[in-house]
């Protein structure tokens, strides 16, 4: 969660990134965690209603986008961050209007879940390197992983 922390965290001086969530992202957020500090939090939800101060909900993905490009929030924020679910994510990989870059962790190993990042052409994908991103494989309480950048221009759709 360090490396998530500092990458949704780290912005311009002066500016603030913005996380956008699904509900059920926002309800597995631990209480003493929430709103995810430093940062705008942007909840994508048709049932939530009561939000603490400061957290914005909205009805779509689309809306979310709208509320980021207002008055109020477009001269502070410096990075828009989806951090889940995976309907969030999916509306996200579907569009073309927007660039989207991509920080993703390979997992080296078969693990046991059920939910997945949704699928889509990796060949479309331009890795890329950044100077503040591990480059070598981590090992941490037996699972091994790698963290990796990739960038999707706009305009190009990566639908598998």
């Amino acid at each position: 969660m360090a490396f998530f922390k500092q990458i949704t965290t780290t912005a311009k001086p002066g500016l603030k990134n913005a996380v956008v969530m699904g509900r059920i992202t926002w309800e597995s957020i631990p209480q003493n965690f929430k709103p995810l500090k430093d940062r705008i939090n942007i909840v994508v939800s048709s049932t939530l209603k009561q939000l603490p101060p400061g957290v914005r909900v909205v009805p779509s993905l689309n809306a979310a986008v709208e509320l980021l490009y207002t008055e109020e929030l477009s001269s502070i924020v410096d990075e828009v961050f989806i951090i889940g679910g995976s309907r969030l994510y999916d509306e996200t990989l579907k569009q073309t209007k927007y660039p989207v870059r991509i920080y993703c962790t390979h997992v080296l190993k078969e693990v046991d879940c059920d939910t997945f990042f949704p699928k889509f052409d990796w060949n479309k994908l331009e890795k890329i390197n950044l100077p503040h991103i591990p480059k070598d494989t981590i090992t941490e309480d037996g699972l091994t992983y790698k963290f990796c950048v990739y960038d999707v221009p706009s305009g190009v759709s990566i639908e598998s």
